[in-house]
C-alpha cells in the first residue's frame, strides 16, 4: 500500500482483544506508516480520541460500557477523525453508512475488505476531507438517534422469530423454541427445543437488544438463556451460582451480570 503521509496515529478500538489483534495485524501488513493505540472499552477510546489527536479510528459500535456512537456524542465534533465502524449490527446501521459513504467493516470480514475500506480512509486522510467526514457522520448520528425514538414508541420492537438463511431456503425459528444462545466469534449459536443448533450472524450485545428482557436474560459474556427454560439455581457458595436449563446444560452466572440476573429471579443473597 502506498504511504500517503509522513506519519499517521490510528485508534483501534475494540472490546474484543483478538478483533483488535486481526486489525493491528492488517494495519502493520499494509506498512504505513503509523502509530497504533489499542483501546478496549468507550471510556478508553473517547480518552485516546481527546488526547492523541489520532488521524483515523477503527471504531466498534457495540463495548462493553457504551456504544461507538456514545463515544463520539461525548468529544467535541472539531477533533472527529475519519472513523471506519467495526460492527456485526442490524441493517439499519449498515444502510445508513452506505447512504453517507462512511465505511464499515462488517464482522466477519476478509482481508480485502479491511484493505479498501483502510485505502478509502486514507484518501480522506490526504485529501483533508475530514470536514465533509464530520457533517456526514453527524448526519448519521442523528439518523439513528430518530431511529432508536421510532423503536421506543413501537408497542412491539422484540423478535418473535430468527430467519435465517441455508443455502436458497429461508427458514423461521420461533423464539419460544430458543433454550440458550452461545457465542461463537462473531456468530451466535441458537440451540432449540428440539435439540437442533442453528448458526445467526449477530453480536451477543446486538442479539440480547432484540430479545424480550422478560423471557430471556444474558448470564455471562457468551450466553444468552431462555428464562423460561431454566430448570434450576445452584448455589456453588462464595456467591457464585450455575444455572442449569431444562436439557441438562448448565452456564455460569458471571459477576457482571449476576445482580441484574438474581432480582429478576426474585432471589436475594443472604
Amino acid at each position: 500500500m502506498k504511504e500517503i503521509k509522513d506519519h499517521i496515529n490510528i485508534v483501534v478500538a475494540d472490546d474484543e482483544a483478538l478483533a483488535r489483534k486481526r486489525i493491528v495485524k492488517f494495519i502493520i501488513e499494509s506498512e504505513v506508516n503509523c502509530s497504533i493505540i489499542e483501546t478496549s472499552t468507550g471510556t478508553e477510546t473517547i480518552k485516546a480520541l481527546t488526547t492523541e489527536s489520532p488521524d483515523l479510528v477503527f471504531l466498534d459500535i457495540q463495548m462493553t460500557d457504551m456504544t461507538g456512537f456514545n463515544v463520539l456524542e461525548q468529544i467535541p465534533a472539531s477533533i472527529i477523525p475519519i472513523i471506519v465502524f467495526v460492527t456485526a449490527f442490524d441493517m439499519f446501521a449498515v444502510k445508513a453508512f452506505e447512504v453517507q459513504a462512511i465505511d464499515f467493516l462488517l464482522k466477519p470480514y476478509k482481508k480485502k475488505r479491511f484493505i479498501d475500506a483502510f485505502q478509502r480512509a486514507l484518501r480522506q486522510i490526504e485529501m483533508k476531507g475530514q470536514d465533509v467526514f464530520k457533517n456526514k457522520m453527524l448526519q448519521l448520528m442523528h439518523d439513528f438517534s430518530e431511529h432508536k425514538k421510532e423503536n421506543r414508541n413501537e408497542n412491539n420492537t422484540y423478535l418473535s422469530k430468527v430467519v435465517l438463511k441455508k443455502n436458497k431456503k429461508y427458514y423461521f425459528i420461533q423464539i419460544e423454541e430458543i433454550i440458550y444462545i452461545k457465542s461463537s466469534s462473531y456468530y451466535a449459536e441458537i440451540y432449540t427445543k428440539n435439540n437442533e443448533k442453528h448458526i445467526y450472524r449477530i453480536s451477543m450485545s446486538d442479539f440480547i437488544l432484540k430479545l424480550n428482557p422478560d423471557l430471556f436474560a444474558r448470564i455471562n459474556r457468551g450466553t444468552i438463556i431462555n428464562i423460561q427454560s431454566l430448570k434450576e439455581i445452584v448455589s456453588e457458595g462464595m456467591g457464585d451460582y450455575s444455572l442449569v436449563m431444562n436439557d441438562g446444560s448448565s452456564f455460569a452466572l458471571t459477576k457482571k451480570y449476576k445482580d441484574a440476573f438474581l432480582k429478576k429471579s426474585g432471589i436475594k443473597e443472604s
